[in-house]
C-alpha cells in the first residue's frame, strides 16, 4: 500500500503535479529525531520523483511517498486513524470557537447581565413590595433565554472525548444557574405569600411546615446546586466581573440563611408549640438597675404558645410572687446581700452565664409557687426601647399621647416609681404597654421591621433565651443566642470580664464605662497587663430638666427629691467584679483610695477567684483606676500566639473598650481580627463599643 502526503499550504500546489493528499500539514518545526523515527516505519521510494521533490524543495515543501508495512495496514492503522480524526476535530472545534468568540462573549455578557438582574429581584422580595419580584424574575428569565439563543451554536457543540472550553462551560453554568435562581425566586414568592396569609384559625406551625417542605427546602436544594455551578464560572472579559464577584458574596450570605433555616426548622417549631404547648417565663429586666446577670427583675410574664399562636400571656408584678413566700433562701453572691437578707425570685439573675441564671430563675419560680415552664426569655429595658424604636410609637390608654422610644424609659420608670397608677398597681402602665406592643405586632410589616432589631439586641446580650429541650438549646447555643460564659477557671489565654451590680437602691441609666486593656510582651517572653477602668456618672441639672419636661408631656408633674434620687440624681454605688486569669501577680494599683479596696473572692460557678471593688460616684463625677499585673505564663516558643477574650455582662450598656498590645523585641506576624488603628511602636490596637463578647489572636515570632 502506498501513502502519498503533500506537506505545505494548499495554495502552493502546482496543478500540473500528480494528484496528492488533501490533508495539509507543516513539518517545519518537527525535530530531526522525530523524522528519523518516522522513517523506521516507512520504506521510501524516491524513484521517478526527482522533479516533484525539486519542486517542493523550492517552495519549502516535501512530498513523501512510501510503502506502509503490513503492520500499519488494515486494523493496524487504527491508532493513526483515531489520531487523524481527533486532529480534525480539534482543528474544527478551534475554528468554531474562534469564529464564535465575539458572539460567545455577547452570550456570556447577556447571561451575566441576566444573573445580576436577579439581585434587584431578590432585593425587591426582601423589601416586601407585593408582586414586584415576579416582574423582575420574568425580566431575568427573558435575558437568560436571549443568552441561550445567542450562544446556542456554542452550547450545541459537545463531545464525549473532550472537555468544554472555559467560556462555553461558564455560559452553560450561568444559564442553568440562572434558570434555577428564577425557580428559587418563585419559591420565595410563594414563601412570602404564605407568611402574608397566615390562617386565621388552625395551626400556624403546620402552615409553616408546609411552606418549608413545599418551597423553602426545595429552594435550599436548588440554591446549593447554583453555588456549585457558579464555582466553575469564568466571566472575565464581559465587563461584569466586579459586579459578579460582589453578587456572589451576597449569594453566599443568602446560602447561610437557607442553611440556618434548615437547622432552625425543628427547634423553631418546637418553641412555637408544634407538638406540645410551650410555656415561657419572661423576665422583664430593668438594666438601669444592673444585676450580675442583667437588669433588676421588676416584672415578669408567663406566655403559652400552642400551634404557633400566643394562647395566653399573664403579666405580673414580681412582688406578687415574692411577698407571699416566707421561706428562707441563702443568697449565693455577696452583692445581693447588700440589698436584702433573703434570696427571692426578683434577684434570681445572679450569674453572668445566662443558662445558669435561667435555671436559677426557674428553680426560684417553682419554689415560690409559680407554674412549670419550658424556657426562659429575658428582655432588658434597653432592648424594649430599641424594639419600640423599630415598630414606632405605641398608643397607651392611660397616656395623653403616643409613647415614643425616646421617652419610653424615663416615662415608664418615673410613673412606676411614683406609683402614679396607684399604690397597689404601680406597674399597670407596663401591662398596658405589653398589650399595645402585642396588638401592633399583628401587622406583618411590623414583623419585618422588628427582625433586625431583635438580632442586634440578642447579639448585645440585651435579649436572652434558654430552653429545657436539649435540641432547642443546642440550636440556641450554635447560633450564639444563649449568652453563655465559658467556665473562666478553665480558659487558656488572657481574658477580662467586668461584672457590675447596682447596690445603691436607685436607677443609674447615665453611667458610662470605658475599659482600656494594654498588654506588653517583654523581651524575656513574660507578659504584663495594665487594666484601666474609667466610669462616669453623667447625670447633671440639664438631665433633670429634660426628665421633668419629657414626663410632663405625658401628664406627670409630681416630682419630689426622693423621686429625683431614684431616677439618677444621686451618687451611684456599684459593686464591681474584675475577672482576670487565675494566678496573676498584682504589681500595683492606682486610682483607688488604697490597695485594700480590692478584695479577692471565689466564684464557685466559674471555679475562679475575682477582684471585688465597691465604688461610689457622684453625679457629674468620673473615677478611674488602673491595675497592673503579670500573667502566670510567658511566650517562649519560636512561634506562639497571644489570645485575648473580653466577655460582656448581660444587660450592661454604654461600654467602650480599647485593647492594645506592644512587643518591642518581637515581630508580630498576623492578627485576627485586624487592628482598627495604627500607632507608632504599638503592634496592635482594637477599639470601639463593646456590644458582645470579643476575641483577638496575635501570632508572634520570638526572634
Amino acid at each position: 500500500m502506498t501513502l502519498r502526503m503533500d506537506i505545505g499550504e494548499e495554495a502552493d500546489k502546482n496543478q500540473d503535479m500528480p494528484e496528492i493528499s488533501k490533508h495539509v500539514l507543516s513539518l517545519k518545526k518537527v525535530d530531526k529525531p522525530k523524522k528519523e523515527k518516522a522513517r523506521e516505519n516507512v520504506s521510501l521510494d524516491l524513484k521517478d520523483l526527482k522533479e516533484e521533490i525539486k519542486f517542493k524543495k523550492e517552495r519549502g515543501r516535501i512530498c513523501i511517498v512510501g510503502e506502509l508495512p503490513r503492520s500499519k495496514q488494515g486494523l493496524g492503522r487504527a491508532p493513526i486513524i483515531v489520531s487523524a480524526v481527533l486532529m480534525i476535530f480539534v482543528l474544527n472545534f478551534g475554528q468554531l470557537i474562534f469564529l464564535g468568540k465575539s458572539r460567545g462573549n455577547e452570550a456570556l455578557a447577556l447571561a451575566g447581565e441576566a444573573f445580576l438582574s436577579l439581585q434587584t429581584a431578590s432585593e425587591s422580595f426582601v423589601s416586601g413590595e407585593p408582586g414586584s419580584e415576579s416582574i423582575l424574575f420574568s425580566q431575568a428569565e427573558s435575558l437568560f433565554n436571549a443568552a441561550e439563543e445567542k450562544g446556542s451554536f456554542l452550547l450545541s457543540q459537545n463531545s464525549n472525548w473532550l472537555s468544554e472550553p472555559a467560556k462555553v462551560h461558564s455560559l452553560r453554568n450561568l444559564i442553568e444557574s440562572g434558570k434555577l435562581m428564577s425557580e428559587v425566586g418563585q419559591h420565595m414568592g410563594n414563601v412570602r405569600a404564605a407568611f402574608d396569609q397566615f390562617p386565621e384559625e388552625g395551626s400556624i406551625t403546620e402552615h409553616l411546615r408546609k411552606a418549608s417542605e413545599d418551597d423553602l427546602e426545595p429552594a435550599a436544594a436548588k440554591f446549593k446546586r447554583i453555588n456549585q455551578l457558579l464555582d466553575e464560572v469564568d466571566i472575565s472579559g464581559t465587563g461584569y466581573e466586579a459586579d459578579f464577584d460582589g453578587y456572589r458574596d451576597k449569594l453566599n450570605s443568602l446560602s447561610e440563611i437557607f442553611d440556618l433555616w434548615l437547622a432552625a426548622k425543628e427547634p423553631l417549631l418546637t418553641v412555637l408549640g408544634d407538638k406540645l404547648p410551650q410555656h415561657y417565663l419572661i423576665l422583664l429586666q430593668n438594666n438601669d438597675e444592673i444585676r450580675p446577670g442583667g437588669g433588676f427583675i421588676g416584672s415578669y410574664a408567663v406566655a403559652m404558645f400552642n400551634d404557633g399562636r400566643l394562647a395566653d400571656l399573664d403579666f405580673k408584678d414580681v412582688y406578687e410572687i415574692d411577698n407571699p413566700y416566707n421561706g428562707f433562701l441563702e443568697i449565693p453572691v455577696p452583692e445581693i446581700r447588700e440589698l436584702t437578707d433573703n434570696w427571692r425570685f426578683r434577684d434570681s439573675n445572679v450569674y453572668a452565664d445566662f443558662p445558669t441564671t435561667a435555671n436559677s430563675a426557674m428553680n426560684l419560680f417553682d419554689i415560690q409557687g409559680g407554674p412549670g415552664v419550658d424556657g426562659v426569655i429575658a428582655i432588658n429595658l434597653s432592648a424594649a426601647q430599641a424594639m419600640l424604636g423599630a415598630i414606632g410609637p405605641l398608643e397607651i390608654p392611660s397616656l395623653p399621647k403616643a409613647l415614643t422610644a425616646e421617652a419610653f424609659p424615663a416615662v415608664t420608670s418615673t410613673m412606676v416609681e411614683a406609683k402614679s397608677t396607684g399604690e397597689t398597681t404601680p406597674k399597670a402602665i407596663v401591662g398596658e404597654l405589653i398589650d399595645a406592643f402585642v396588638a401592633k405586632l399583628e401587622s406583618p410589616i411590623q414583623h419585618a421591621a422588628l427582625g433586625a432589631t431583635l438580632l442586634n439586641e440578642i447579639n448585645k446580650k440585651q435579649i436572652l433565651f434558654y430552653h429545657k429541650d436539649d435540641l432547642v438549646q443546642d440550636f440556641i447555643a450554635s447560633v450564639g443566642m444563649d449568652a453563655a460564659i465559658p467556665q473562666l477557671g478553665t480558659l487558656d489565654g488572657d481574658f477580662f470580664m467586668l461584672n457590675a451590680t447596682n447596690i445603691g437602691g436607685h436607677k443609674s441609666p447615665y453611667m458610662t464605662n470605658d475599659i482600656n486593656h494594654h498588654t506588653e510582651i517583654l523581651s524575656d517572653g513574660s507578659i504584663v497587663n495594665s487594666l484601666t477602668l474609667t466610669r462616669s456618672n453623667n447625670f447633671t441639672e440639664h438631665t433633670l430638666a429634660w426628665l421633668k419636661n419629657i414626663t410632663a408631656e405625658y401628664g406627670f408633674t409630681s416630682w419630689h427629691e426622693g423621686l429625683e434620687k431614684l431616677q439618677g440624681n444621686a451618687a451611684d454605688r456599684t459593686a464591681l467584679r474584675l475577672y482576670v486569669p487565675e494566678g496573676v501577680q498584682i504589681l500595683n494599683v492606682f486610682g483607688s483610695n488604697h490597695r485594700d479596696d480590692f478584695q479577692l473572692y471565689y466564684d464557685p460557678e466559674n471555679d475562679i477567684s475575682y477582684y471585688y471593688l465597691d465604688q461610689i460616684i457622684a453625679p457629674g463625677e468620673t473615677q478611674s483606676f488602673t491595675m497592673q499585673y503579670v500573667l502566670p505564663w510567658s511566650i517562649s516558643d519560636d512561634f506562639e500566639s497571644y489570645d485575648f477574650h473580653i466577655f460582656k455582662q448581660p444587660g450592661l450598656k454604654a461600654i467602650n473598650y480599647r485593647k492594645t498590645v506592644t512587643a518591642p523585641h518581637h515581630i508580630l506576624l498576623s492578627s485576627e481580627p485586624l487592628a482598627t488603628e495604627s500607632q507608632e511602636e504599638t503592634d496592635y490596637i482594637k477599639s470601639g463599643p463593646l456590644k458582645g463578647d470579643e476575641s483577638i489572636k496575635l501570632l508572634y515570632r520570638s526572634n
